[in-house]
């Protein structure tokens, strides 16, 4: 873990130390009561799973799997507990980075209670089941023969052990022992914050959260201040892209970008995350038609993105959400062919706009497979609506200029990039300064980062200390012990 101490000069100690900035930053700090430990989502995005030692008991919160990591480094880090005991476990919410190792962790821990919203639990039904699908593409025979959990049959064992406790409810998970509350976190639907409470520490896990609405989404409901400890999420922790670029404005760049694609003929290719993207930038597209601001033509959707709708649908009176009117149904959609007819689809000869998952274009997925035709079309765009990791085809595709060639993925050989390609800001994720925000408005006495890669920990680091200076700022390493607790001071 980071700790970080406002000073201008580097001293020597008996410990490992890192200088950013004007900033001394060691690797171990002592607290003292709840112990803490990082499994997954320390200085990076992925596998996120954070572990509470309380009392002689253990409280995990999440098991995602890592979307760019093969093999057991795309699991959450279990071994590293060591034998300490996990007595409850909670899901923030249903995304795989958060959601997709809970039939791992099941194998250690069969009798785990699993307490999620009715809207997670919804969803994980979907989402489960397209992580056990994956499994054969992103890992070895050796490690999916490893995985009984994840097979067909199995998954729905891991769905029963999940019990529902709902936005603004609170559970004392043992007698006269920690109680935690669950705050809506905005993100998506049913994503939730946790509060833990025990012998007068008070810590706020945000999970991943939003203090801005989306469409149908709403912001996140923080606790009354002051508590603790708070454990942040950062993604968004290096720039404010909506110092610049606020909703609103990147709205009508989009449509004004569709206006200009459909009026020379042509047809929109947008990736979207088929959990939270599809459902927000659908509805807003059915919004400027039904005002008249974009041309009526077909709107296509597919894939496990209309099952997802469909329960974003079912729970509109849901906390998370910002009405209860507003259904993904209301949106006139046709559906997009399967793979086998991706390439025969009426959107190469009539105006349309296509939401294809993925977001950051895997390789095998809807958009990837579009993007290679899409490319080669000069009154075609393609318009990126979220964050496209350095790493996947997406990223070479939103960065690629207008006349050059580009390889992505597992592509033989180049294509010519003549289509239009824009980038857009659509995040379901705190803006650096929301995350500031909600740093002033609980007043913590430690904050505690994860889920961002390190640019964004240490940037947002410094953000924190310049604002607060007295503060304790720290970063989790994955599978290192701390102790967590209201009273802080260095080793």
């Amino acid at each position: 873990m980071l700790h970080l101490d406002r000073t201008d000069a580097v001293e020597e100690a008996t410990w490992p130390s890192l200088r950013i900035g004007h900033f001394i930053v060691h690797t171990s700090i002592t607290l003292s009561e709840i112990t803490f430990m990082a499994l997954g989502g320390g200085r990076e995005i992925g596998a996120n799973s954070f572990y509470y030692g309380v009392d002689g008991h253990g409280i995990l919160i999440d098991a995602g799997l890592h979307p760019e990591k093969t093999g057991w480094a795309a699991f959450p880090s279990l071994s590293a507990l060591n034998g300490s005991k996990v007595d409850h476990f909670l899901l923030t919410h249903a995304h795989t980075d958060h959601l997709g190792s809970v039939p791992f962790l099941r194998q250690s821990y069969p009798d785990l209670p699993i307490y999620a919203t009715s809207e997670t639990i919804e969803l994980a039904k979907i989402m489960l089941s397209n992580s056990a699908s994956l499994l054969p593409k992103q890992h070895t025979q050796d490690v999916i023969d490893a995985l009984p959990n994840y097979k067909i049959l199995a998954l729905p064992e891991t769905l029963e052990k999940m019990q529902p406790l709902e936005l603004g409810a609170s559970k004392v998970l043992w007698e006269n022992g920690a109680k935690v509350t669950f705050y809506p976190s905005g993100h998506i639907l049913g994503a939730t914050g946790v509060l833990i409470e025990y012998n007068g520490t008070r810590i706020f896990h945000t999970g991943d959260t939003s203090l801005h609405p989306q469409r149908l989404i709403g912001g996140a409901v923080l606790p009354d201040g002051p508590i603790d400890v708070l454990v942040s999420e950062s993604t968004n922790g290096i720039v404010d892209a909506y110092l610049t670029h606020s909703r609103e404005r990147e709205l009508e760049r989009l449509l004004q970008t569709i206006n200009e694609t459909v009026r020379a003929d042509g047809s929109v290719l947008i990736p979207v995350f088929a959990l939270g993207k599809l459902q927000e930038v659908l509805v807003m597209i059915g919004d400027a038609m039904r005002e008249g601001r974009i041309p009526k033509v077909p709107i296509y959707t597919g894939g496990m993105g209309r099952k997802i709708s469909e329960v974003y649908d079912k729970f509109l009176s849901s906390k998370s959400r910002t009405n209860d009117t507003d259904k993904t149904s209301d949106v006139e959609q046709s559906e997009i062919p399967r793979r086998d007819g991706l390439f025969g689809g009426k959107y190469f000869s009539e105006p349309s706009i296509v939401l294809a998952a993925s977001g950051m274009m895997q390789d095998g997925t809807a958009s990837y497979m579009l993007a290679q035709r899409w490319l080669r079309h000069a009154h075609f765009a393609i318009c990126f609506v979220g964050y496209t990791d350095p790493r996947t085809p997406g990223h070479t595709v939103s960065h690629a200029e207008r006349e050059t060639r580009i390889r992505f993925g597992s592509m033989k050989r180049d294509v010519p990039v003549r289509c239009k390609i824009e980038r857009f800001r659509f995040s379901a994720h705190a803006r650096r300064e929301e995350l500031l925000e909600i740093v002033r408005r609980l007043q913590p006495k430690q904050v505690v980062l994860t889920h961002g890669d390190e640019a964004a920990i240490n940037a947002f680091s410094q953000l924190i200390l310049e604002t607060f200076p007295t503060m304790n700022v720290c970063a989790p390493e994955v599978c290192k012990w701390h102790q967590l607790d209201n009273e802080v001071r260095s080793e």
